[in-house]
């Protein structure tokens, strides 16, 4: 979104370093005022959280006909592209109440720093494709805010089940054999786990933001327009309930987890877990991520980075590379075992 300038009517855009809207065109600054806030509220609270949409009057909510994203442009930006398809026949749409926004984790870093920041992340990676991303430019960068809702929920488990664990035993003439244990499970698991963290988006998934943690929610201000100023947001609705139950999804997947390495087992055979919840409690959150697209031989590839750490998610990896290592590797192998042989 951008807004316009006081001074000048130039657009205006969130600059982390100024910690404010710089003009683009005079380059006058307009501080905003920071209120740390990271407050979590109870469960009963979401269905009562409604409010009605109250922006700027030259911002719009658009959707795109292509992928469904429902993204806020400014109205007058005609060349508004989607953030994630890139379509360009985004249209005016209109919501008539949103959830209200807790809190925002501002960008702590401009284009042109992510700019630099993702280059000498791909030059870091030894198996990553460097030629895909090798042309990349400041225009290829986009900032935008993805939903989250981070959870905070106290949990008393009851499980029972089944688990099991492989032994390896050798008899007298040396051979080599497996026998599976079982072991039954019962008990119960009493936990409070914080900052769980679920997106809210049309076309991004939780292993895609997972990688890019973690963010520093301790850093988390008290929502405000004006940090959007430069920066697209898609804005969901009715994402709270399917959230909050990949939530309580997440946790059963830690505690199975947990459970296996305190009975030393290493898989599950059967597992029966009941949650009871004494405390259930939520933040509504945007957080700072850059999207990197490019083309590289006809192919459109897209990477991901957090926009408060700079910490790049998944890339591309060169299949030569990995090929070659993999190879030598496997050599180098085999050359040990023969010399052992032949010694």
């Amino acid at each position: 979104m951008n807004l316009e300038c006081k001074n000048c009517g130039g657009k205006i855009h969130f600059e982390p370093s100024k910690k404010g809207n710089v003009c683009e065109n005079c380059g006058s600054v307009f501080s905003v005022e920071y209120e740390f806030n990271f407050i979590k509220k109870p469960f009963e609270s979401s269905e009562s959280n409604l409010e009605q949409i109250n922006l700027e009057n030259n911002i719009e909510n658009f959707k795109c006909k292509l992928c469904g994203a429902s993204v806020l442009f400014n109205k007058n930006e005609v060349s508004s592209v989607c953030m994630y398809c890139g379509a360009q026949n985004m249209t005016p749409f209109r919501q008539n109440s949103l959830m209200k926004i807790d809190s925002v984790i501002p960008f702590s870093f401009n284009k042109a720093e992510a700019l630099k920041r993702f280059k000498s992340s791909v030059g870091n990676r030894f198996f990553a494709n460097k030629k895909i991303f090798r042309d990349v430019s400041k225009d290829d960068v986009k900032g935008a805010y993805i939903n989250a809702f981070v959870f905070d929920l106290d949990t008393s488990i009851t499980y029972r089940g089944v688990f099991s664990y492989t032994e390896t035993r050798r008899d007298r003439d040396g051979n080599t054999r497996h026998v599976t244990r079982y072991r039954h499970v019962n008990g119960v698991y009493d936990n409070k786990f914080n900052n769980i963290m679920v997106e809210a988006n049309t076309n991004l998934t939780q292993p895609e933001i997972t990688q890019l943690m973690p963010f520093d929610y301790q850093k988390a201000v008290t929502f405000k327009q004006d940090f959007l100023n430069g920066y697209v947001l898609e804005y969901q609705e009715d994402m709270f309930k399917s959230c909050a139950l990949t939530a309580e999804k997440i946790i059963k997947e830690r505690v199975t987890r947990t459970l296996l390495n305190r009975y030393g087992c290493d898989r599950v055979v059967e597992l029966s877990i009941d949650v009871a919840y004494r405390d259930k409690k939520y933040n509504y959150c945007l957080l700072p991520v850059y999207f990197v697209d490019t083309i590289y031989k006809g192919n459109k590839y897209r990477a991901l980075m957090n926009g408060q750490t700079g910490k790049v998610g998944k890339l591309p990896k060169d299949k030569l590379k990995m090929f070659l290592t993999i190879s030598g590797i496997s050599a180098f192998i085999l050359a040990i075992i023969l010399a052992i042989i032949f010694m």
